[in-house]
């Protein structure tokens, strides 16, 4: 997921360059609103990772939990 992320960044920082050098106009205007949609895709990307680094972290917690509350039981 990190390297995805790292390439989002690198066409974000093109882009930017791009539009900076760009004259007002409707070219500028629809590059900027790609660069509006990359930010916002970095955005849930960065977050999707958060939360399943979370998920990851707290697994064992879960499952000695799940354990605790449903035993297992051997069958004879």
């Amino acid at each position: 997921m990190e390297h995805v992320i790292e390439i989002l960044k690198h066409s974000e920082v093109v882009l930017m360059k791009k539009i900076k050098a760009m004259k007002d106009g409707k070219p500028k205007y629809a590059a900027s609103e790609r660069l509006n949609e990359i930010r916002h895709a970095i955005a849930v990307l960065k977050a999707h990772d958060e939360l399943d680094q979370m998920l990851a972290d707290n697994e064992d917690d879960l499952l000695i939990e799940q354990f605790k509350q449903h035993p297992p039981q051997a069958k004879a």
